[in-house]
């Protein structure tokens, strides 16, 4: 089965809308009423907990606000047929940083010292992040299931006992992704591109220590955020002659990445590239002709999949408490963390503390998610939750899982290699 035309234009009309969001927007998300007196806790009182986030609602990557979004109707869902979580209705407030570090450091005080949310949940963005992870863990707030794959959130979890991370980290996805094109592409030259900030130089660190000495890496070109288009970078590697691409940037960029090398080139290069692009928006930007055939990593079930069950619920909860018809890439993303969060609010029980919600978040132990693929698990030594994935490839306009479950259990990504991988 397919998804409607009328599906499509939603989606489309979603996501690109989402660029020009502002935080009225959102209007209501983020509400609560002032307590008369002060927690002994903060953020949480008798019958609700308040968390938080940063996000980007607008600027260059505001597409991704399709997240917290979905992440706030899966906790309105709980709130109103689950009664919350252990009789606590779940607050959560949205800050608009707009992919801004400046403004995430500012927004982040805002969320901790005025709105005094119990839990930071889902913050988005590496170079956004940075600025505050530090600031986060001095004040003891536990930041949980953070949107990004940096290595920093979880390669060290005594160093940061406060910070979990949510996604296949960029080493670990780097090195599976590597491992593919070694496989894929023996003898042949390799170009690298990527995003100029930590995502990138992870994803890289990844692919190199999958690929080994298997191809010749004959030149890597790098990006800024704020870059209108790649097409240099990609004539540059055109010109070394480079027989397959590996990129790390986001859904925009690797765009008119992909673009220019088919349509302005005729430059039928494979790419494989991280699964922060591997979602619909990529295929609407770029196409389903020139994206076709593109490899990346997957780790959540396919929005496409509507005679699944679990899926089938998803697209009712977006259309019940988002307001569309149905679901995509990052919606799901988006319930995934707020099962995840349900599911260590529950387990830390009643008697809510800061500590106790550590301690519940370093003992999810085979938790399924109900649009996983694999399960998540996690200790006081890993805070990295999901560590394995499918490979995936653009199909059709669909993002498609070929090949066995590739996992890591309990590997963190520090000294990690390719003889770390299972199947």
């Amino acid at each position: 089965m397919t998804l409607s035309g009328k599906a499509w234009t939603w989606i489309v009309a979603g996501l690109l809308a989402a660029m020009f969001l502002g935080a009225a927007c959102v209007e209501g998300v983020g509400e609560f009423p002032v307590p008369t007196e002060e927690a002994s806790v903060p953020g949480v009182t008798d019958d609700e907990v308040v968390l938080g986030t940063h996000t980007a609602l607008t600027g260059p990557v505001a597409v991704y606000s399709q997240i917290a979004l979905a992440i706030n109707a899966y906790f309105d869902y709980v709130n109103e047929t689950k009664g919350g979580v252990n009789g606590r209705t779940i607050k959560f407030l949205i800050e608009d940083d707009g992919y801004s570090p400046p403004k995430t450091v500012d927004l982040v005080r805002k969320l901790v010292e005025e709105d005094r949310i119990f839990a930071l949940v889902n913050g988005f963005g590496t170079p956004t992040h940075l600025q505050v992870v530090d600031y986060l863990q001095e004040n003891g707030v536990p930041d949980l299931f953070m949107a990004t794959g940096a290595t920093e959130w979880v390669k060290d979890p005594e160093a940061r006992p406060t910070v979990f991370g949510s996604i296949p980290n960029y080493v670990a996805e780097g090195i599976i992704l590597g491992q593919h094109i070694a496989e894929t592409y023996p003898g042949l030259k390799l170009g690298l591109m990527r995003q100029n900030d930590d995502f990138g130089a992870d994803g890289m660190t990844g692919i190199r220590r999958g690929v080994g000495d298997a191809l010749d890496i004959v030149g890597e070109e790098t990006h800024e955020v704020l870059d209108v288009d790649l097409a240099s970078q990609v004539d540059r590697l055109h010109a070394e002659g480079v027989d397959v691409i590996a990129i790390w940037a986001t859904p925009q960029h690797f765009a008119t990445a992909i673009k220019h090398a088919r349509l302005n080139l005729n430059w039928n290069v494979p790419f494989v590239l991280s699964l922060v692009s591997a979602n619909e928006l990529t295929v609407l930007l770029a196409g389903p002709e020139v994206i076709e055939g593109t490899v990346s990593l997957g780790y959540l079930k396919s929005a496409f999949e509507i005679d699944d069950p679990d899926v089938a619920k998803h697209h009712k909860l977006v259309q019940d408490y988002m307001g569309g018809e149905n679901g995509n890439t990052l919606t799901l993303y988006g319930q995934y963390i707020g099962e995840l969060v349900e599911e260590t609010l529950r387990k830390a029980g009643r008697d809510l503390t800061r500590e106790g919600l550590i301690e519940a978040a370093e003992s999810l132990t085979d938790f399924w998610c109900s649009i996983c693929l694999g399960p998540v698990n996690t200790s006081p030594t890993d805070h990295d939750p999901v560590q394995g994935g499918f490979l995936v490839r653009a199909e059709g306009g669909r993002w498609v899982s070929f090949g066995d479950l590739v996992t890591y259990e309990g590997v963190l990504p520090g000294d990690m290699t390719v003889e770390d991988l299972a199947r």
